[in-house]
Formats: C-alpha cells, sequence, structure tokens
C-alpha cells in the first residue's frame, strides 16, 4: 500500500530485498545498519578533514558515528531509509567540496547522482539538498558564483526527477494525507519555536545525553553550547570561519522548515525527535568544532587548554552511554508487545469473531500509517514461526 507522505523506493527495495535474504534473523539487518551508521561518520570525519586539523575531525567524527542518537536508527531495520539518505547527501557534500575545489565537472553528474539517492531514500533533505549550491556560494565566496550555478543545476536535476518521481506515485494530495490541514493557514509563532527547538537547540542538547527524554541539565549545557559557539564564531572567527559559521547554521535550519511544517501542530516536543537529529548533529558538531579552533587561538598554551576539550569529551560522551539504558526499555517493550500479539494469534485469542471489522486494531504502530488485514496478521505470525515461545511480561 502506498505510503502518501514519503516516496523512498530505493530504502525500501533495499530494506525488503535484506528481509527476504535474511528472514526473521533481525540481528543481521541491524548490523547492516551498524555499519551504514559507521560510514556515515567515516564520511563525515572526511568532511571535517577539509575544515580541521585530523585530530579534532577524528574525534568529532567518532562521535558522531558512535552517538547514542544513531540507536534510534539502527535498532530498528526499516530506519535504513535515514541511514541511506544521510550517506548520500554526505557524499554529495564531499563531491560538492571538491568540485569547489578543482571545478572539475567530471563531480557534477555524481552530486546529481548523490542528492537524487538521498530523496528516493527518505524525502527528510528535500530542502536540505539547497545547502549544497549555498556550501558553494556561501563557504566560496564570489568569485566562485560560476560554480554555485553549475551545482543548483546538478542539485535541481536531481529535484526534478524526484518530483515527478513522487507527483507520480504519490499524486499532488500527498503532502497532507498525514499532516490533516497542513495548508489550512499560515503558520504562526509555534511553528517558528517548533523550528528554532529543531534546528538549533535539539542538536545541542543530544551532544550531552543521546534520549529524547532529556534532563534540565541536558537543556541547560546544550543551551549554553549553542550561545557560546555562535557567540565566538561570531566575534573571533575570521572570515572563512564565519562563513563556514554561517553554511552550518543553513544546513541546520533548512529541513526542519519542511519538518516544522509538518509536525508542529502535534507539539514542541516533535522538534526533539531523534532521527532528525542525527542529520543537524552535523551542523552542530561543525559549529562546535570551528568554535574550539577560534578558542584554542585565542586562549595561552598551558593545562587549561589541554584538559577542557577533555573534559567536555567526558561529558558529552557519558551522556550518550548513561542515556542506552532508555533505548533499551524502550525497544524491549515494543518488542514484547510485537511478539505478545503475534504469539496470542496462534491461539486465536486475538482473532474476532466473524461479524467483526476485518481490519487489525492498532496495537503498537501508528494506526494512520499501518492498516493489517488479520490474513496478513496470521501470515506474520506464520512467518515468525520460529520465535520464542511466549513467557511473562517483566514486571516494570
Amino acid at each position: 500500500m502506498p505510503d502518501g507522505e514519503v516516496w523512498m523506493p530505493l530504502s525500501r527495495g533495499v530494506y525488503y530485498g535484506l528481509a527476504q535474504i535474511y528472514g526473521e534473523h533481525y540481528d543481521a539487518l541491524l548490523l547492516i545498519n551498524c555499519l551504514l551508521s559507521g560510514l556515515l561518520g567515516f564520511q563525515f570525519y572526511l568532511f571535517l578533514k577539509q575544515h580541521f586539523n585530523s585530530l579534532p575531525a577524528l574525534v568529532l567524527g567518532l562521535f558522531y558515528g558512535g552517538a547514542a542518537v544513531h540507536t534510534s536508527l539502527t535498532q530498528v531495520a526499516f530506519y535504513n531509509n535515514a541511514l541511506l539518505c544521510f550517506n548520500f547527501f554526505l557524499l554529495a557534500l564531499l563531491l560538492t567540496h571538491y568540485y569547489l575545489q578543482t571545478a572539475s565537472r567530471i563531480l557534477l553528474p555524481g552530486i546529481t547522482l548523490g542528492v537524487w539517492c538521498s530523496l528516493i531514500s527518505w524525502n527528510f533533505t528535500i530542502l536540505a539538498v539547497w545547502a549544497l549550491p549555498l556550501y558553494v556560494a556561501i563557504v566560496g565566496g564570489k568569485e566562485t558564483r560560476p560554480r554555485f550555478w553549475a551545482v543548483s543545476l546538478a542539485v535541481a536535476l536531481a529535484f526534478l526527477a524526484f518530483a515527478l518521481g513522487y507527483f507520480h506515485y504519490a499524486g499532488f494530495a500527498a503532502a497532507a494525507s498525514h499532516n490533516r490541514g497542513i495548508m489550512a493557514g499560515l503558520p504562526g509563532p509555534t511553528y517558528l519555536v517548533h523550528w528554532f527547538f529543531g534546528a538549533f537547540l535539539s542538536p545541542f542538547t543530544f551532544l550531552f545525553w543521546g534520549h529524547f527524554h532529556f534532563p534540565v541539565w541536558a537543556h541547560v549545557l546544550g543551551a549554553m553550547a549553542l550561545i557560546l559557539s555562535v557567540a565566538l564564531i561570531w566575534r573571533w572567527g575570521d572570515d572563512q570561519e564565519r562563513r563556514l559559521g554561517l553554511w552550518a547554521l543553513t544546513c541546520n535550519a533548512l529541513p526542519i522548515f519542511l519538518v516544522s511544517l509538518a509536525r508542529y501542530q502535534r507539539g514542541v516536543n516533535q522538534a526533539f525527535v531523534p532521527r532528525y537529529a542525527v542529520f543537524t548533529l552535523m551542523g552542530t558538531l561543525l559549529l562546535l568544532g570551528t568554535a574550539w579552533v577560534i578558542l584554542k587561538r585565542r586562549l595561552r598554551p598551558g593545562l587549561a587548554l589541554r584538559l577542557l576539550p577533555v573534559a567536555l569529551l567526558a561529558v558529552m560522551v557519558s551522556g550518550q552511554i548513561l542515556s542506552l539504558p532508555h533505548w533499551e526499555k524502550l525497544y524491549g517493550q515494543m518488542s514484547r508487545a510485537s511478539r505478545d500479539f503475534y504469539q496470542r494469534l496462534d491461539r486465536g485469542a486475538a482473532r474476532p469473531p466473524e461479524a467483526a471489522p476485518q481490519m487489525v486494531p492498532p496495537q503498537f504502530w501508528y494506526p494512520e500509517r499501518l492498516h493489517l488485514t488479520w490474513g496478513q496478521a496470521e501470515s506474520i505470525r506464520r512467518f515468525l514461526s520460529g520465535t520464542p515461545p511466549l513467557r511473562p511480561r517483566p514486571r516494570s
């Protein structure tokens, strides 16, 4: 059944292909997600190396690749869509940087292909891909204007191909299929608050706590890190550092414009969804790294200068590790609910009388997204015939 809100044939093809190969061996699917997460961190490291020394780039790249925020993606096999989307975006970004440096036109088809694959893996980057020509315009400066137009054309071609496929597949009313009243009126202050939190505060908070139930101190540290990073870059950064900081803020802001339009009516908590922060952490760590380079240049060499980044990194890593049990508990509850539901089907306990509606009532999924018939549910039960026998749910 089409999911009209999104069109992601590449990631769905990959997911269903892997499910066909590995069947009920879910651990294999999660391992592949972990490898994709590692590839994402490696590509981000390669990009950071273009702007920082090797050690800061390596530390930030490792933190990004191993951040507990990725637990929100690696423990759900279907979220290969986000991992593929972000990997292809970073590939296009790397090619854009090399094109900015070399003006080699052979890179332009690669940028188009990377953008198109990103869009058909997950539609989160619909606006984010326009950060690529802006990278040329902002970081490169006025003298790179012809390259800006070349990258803009490369992105536009991929965007046009995606748009034609999307509207042919889902129709012109697709965006409103799961977001009722999305275009009913102009968004107001609530939308702007949602956008600001999602684009800037949420990823800085994720630096210190890798789960979406944040303690107050994580919000405080995140807000302080945001303010200090932007202030340092604006006050003492050179022209190139300011350009890079401006682009990082732009890269974070663009995708959340669309996310907030679709989600702000559901509450501000939607701004802190982890799978969005995985993307905006890129711009956040770029801002943090730039601020550190400036601070290191301003401070006198000494013990305090050596201990400061170590202490900050220790707090960040500790926050990621301490938040892991929250993810384990959440996904454990979801897995038990799924298993219990399907195993009860085998004994006919959950099957309604013939007069009852033939659709399965929502249990642990989004009722507006997934509609199963009882026949489909029983087919899933037969597929899961090798699961362990039903055991009592542990008390929380």
